[in-house]
């Protein structure tokens, strides 16, 4: 089995990244009434995967591999 290209690694974990930060924002909506530290930390952190998901993506297209 070959191992996967930057390309193909990099879209399978923005991918992830992005369930991921889907995931972090539903709970998130479920802390809504109960605390707001949590709300705001939660989204913070879904934040930060987005960005590190954008980076991956970037870095793919910087070599010349677009997603």
């Amino acid at each position: 089995m070959n191992a996967p290209t930057k390309r193909q690694l990099a879209a399978r974990h923005v991918r992830r990244l992005r369930t991921m930060r889907k995931q972090l924002l539903e709970m998130s909506t479920q802390w809504e009434d109960l605390d707001q530290f949590c709300v705001n930390r939660l989204e913070e952190l879904a934040d930060n995967v987005q960005s590190g998901a954008a980076d991956l993506a970037d870095d793919a297209k910087c070599v010349g591999e677009v997603l």
